[in-house]
């Protein structure tokens, strides 16, 4: 044995105590790491496939005027007479068919779906909320995610084959008291 190893060894065996209580924490914190490790990135995953399972990966919903009216270089202007040109929001997409035929030449598009959205009241009873309407083409859309398989309560066919059916959240339907079949204005 050399007497590195024969010093080192002494030394443990005289402190067992507190050799034992410093490798059980560092096991024990080793251990809590690695867990809060694999929770995480169960979570980051779940989220993840939750998240691009109902909206795309990509979301166009507004467009901009562009600005120097199309021209490709400004005109030069004085410092007496400079104009700010602002860029002006146009709300929504006029071309949705044309804006997916475009993308589906891309290789790694999968899908796409146009949705439609908007804020209304619903209510149901004496039960008011206030939320976010989703318009969707159902066959579409199933490409484009896997809304079926959130389904929870009731079957994506029924809406599917009834134009006047909703789909809503679970809280949103905690919240108004409903549940399948039910109406809503």
């Amino acid at each position: 044995m050399t007497p590195p190893l024969y010093i080192a060894l002494r030394f443990l065996a005289h402190r067992k105590r507190a050799f034992l209580l410093s490798l059980s924490g560092v096991v024990f914190g080793v251990g809590i790491f690695i867990c809060s490790q694999a929770q995480t990135e169960g979570f980051a995953q779940q989220f993840i496939r939750s998240t691009l399972g109902s909206n795309g990966a990509l979301v166009l919903r507004s467009r901009f005027q562009p600005l120097g009216a199309g021209l490709p270089v400004p005109p030069k202007q004085t410092a007496s007479h400079r104009r700010f040109t602002q860029r002006r929001y146009i709300e929504g997409i006029t071309n949705p068919r044309e804006i997916m035929r475009v993308s589906r030449q891309f290789s790694n598009v999968a899908a796409c779906s146009p949705v439609l959205r908007g804020t209304l009241s619903a209510r149901s009873g004496f039960e008011n909320a206030t939320v976010d309407l989703y318009g969707i083409d159902a066959t579409l859309h199933l490409q484009a995610t896997d809304l079926e398989k959130q389904v929870i309560s009731g079957n994506f066919a029924d809406f599917r084959d009834n134009a006047a059916s909703v789909i809503l959240g679970s809280r949103l339907a905690q919240e108004l008291n409903l549940a399948p079949g039910d109406s809503v204005q």
